[in-house]
């Protein structure tokens, strides 16, 4: 993401203060929110729904000046989900391994990078989440010099 103008929103953000962080963390949280609903519903592989139920955003942790957020799937599905996410063949089998046997229970849907893929896919989107969680002070810095997002 390039920001130009960044002074001026250096500056509008400092005005908030302590408040700053917050904003972000709230920006970053829907954001992930957003990420962990098209990952549940469009990509994750699903036979008993275990890996599904597992998906979640944690609220967002503030440090200093920085604030983060952590979204993933684990759970009882722990052991299931890394192997899941870097097969490139999950919910792709049609129930046949690749030596031919049938498994007992498979993927009847989804696919692998199930959570890297829609991050990728909404990373673009990011920059208008954290804008509008720092609107006022967005607002602000158009009205004294601009700054512009791209």
């Amino acid at each position: 993401m390039e920001i130009q103008g960044g002074d001026q929103v250096q500056a509008a953000l400092k005005k908030l203060g302590t408040d700053a962080p917050q904003r972000m963390g709230k920006g970053l949280y829907d954001w992930a929110i957003g990420v962990m609903a098209i990952s549940k519903r469009d990509y994750v592989p699903v036979d008993f729904g275990t890996l599904r139920a597992s998906g979640h955003v944690q609220q967002p942790v503030i440090f200093g000046s920085q604030a983060s957020v952590t979204l993933g799937y684990g759970g009882a599905a722990a052991p299931y989900a890394m192997y899941v996410h870097e097969n490139p063949r999950s919910g792709k089998t049609g129930g046949v391994s690749p030596s031919g046997q049938r498994y007992r229970h498979w993927a009847r849907r989804g696919e692998w990078k199930y959570l890297e893929t829609p991050v990728k896919a909404l990373a673009g989107r990011l920059r208008f989440y954290l804008a509008r969680a720092i609107s006022g002070a967005v607002k602000k810095a158009k009205r004294t010099g601009g700054f512009r997002f791209r």
